[in-house]
């Protein structure tokens, strides 16, 4: 008996689940079927106890009349998880490999997909200006949260720089003094303005949205673990499609093009830094 009800609480469960995912496509317009049903199941769920409802059905009517609901909705879904110089060992990779290649135009284009609060565009920035390749270039940062997107459009830092932050920025192959890159006032850090001027911030929905722009380089790190594959398929499908020939797709350390018809059309760099190239100017 006890594991009938189990069972049928469990039904119930993903009975409303369904219905707040139709109700929110329906007056958001974010379609959430192609995430992970796991990763979705935990945000809503933390998203019951953090609008003090009794189940997830109390979530619908508020979701659909509540604009600071939705915002907090938005919030959950995206996982802002941000640094200065993640993942070091694929920004160093990046210097080796990739900036080279970047040198043959006279105008670059990098997309950061999912750029949360703005740090790896600018650490894509400081990169760039070492290399002396800041100048024609233009950096597009984009997310699917409007919030984020407001924090990192001011290029002030959520955290303040800290020895952990200047350790990356030296394992990434750092040349200068990363607090060289950041004014300081009121106790905040900021990028300089210089190298802001050089990144735009835009909202873009990489599972629902098309082609953002013709890049050289496309990053979308961390994010599509916590889509489904058919979904990671899409993603992974737009990138291809906006990079130029033979330009270069770099993607989180935790993901994978195996099991992707994408491995085709690229060409693997360096897998441990997760940076690939792309094959041929056919698009899928």
């Amino acid at each position: 008996m006890e594991e009938d009800n189990i069972t049928e609480t469990l039904r119930t469960e993903n009975l409303e689940i369904d219905l707040l995912i139709t109700a929110i496509k329906g007056k958001i317009g974010y379609d959430l079927t192609g995430y992970a049903r796991a990763s979705i199941k935990r945000r809503i769920q933390q998203l019951v106890i953090d609008e003090n409802v009794n189940c997830i059905s109390d979530l619908i009517p508020k979701l659909l009349y509540s604009r600071q609901c939705q915002s907090n909705f938005i919030n959950r879904l995206t996982i802002n998880v941000s640094e200065l110089f993640r993942h070091p060992i694929s920004l160093l990779r990046l210097r080796e490999s990739v900036l080279p290649y970047l040198e043959s135009f006279p105008r670059r284009d990098i997309w950061i997909a999912g750029c949360a609060t703005g740090e790896e565009a600018y650490s894509m920035a400081i990169l760039l200006e070492e290399a002396g390749l800041l100048n024609n270039t233009q950096i597009h940062a984009t997310d699917i949260n409007t919030e984020v997107l407001k924090q990192a459009k001011t290029g002030i830092l959520t955290k303040g720089l800290n020895k952990e932050d200047a350790a990356r920025y030296q394992a990434s192959g750092g040349t200068s003094s990363l607090s060289k890159y950041f004014s300081t006032a009121y106790n905040k850090q900021k990028l300089s303005q210089n190298l802001l001027d050089h990144i735009s911030f835009s909202h873009h929905n990489i599972i629902q949205d098309q082609v953002f722009c013709s890049a050289q380089l496309v990053m979308c790190r961390n994010v599509m673990i916590y889509f489904d594959l058919k979904t990671q398929n899409r993603a992974l499908t737009l990138f291809n499609n906006s990079l130029v020939q033979n330009g270069y797709l770099v993607i989180g350390e935790k993901e994978s093009l195996v099991n992707s018809p994408l491995s085709s059309l690229l060409t693997t760099i360096d897998e441990p830094a997760k940076i690939y190239q792309r094959k041929s100017s056919e698009h899928v």
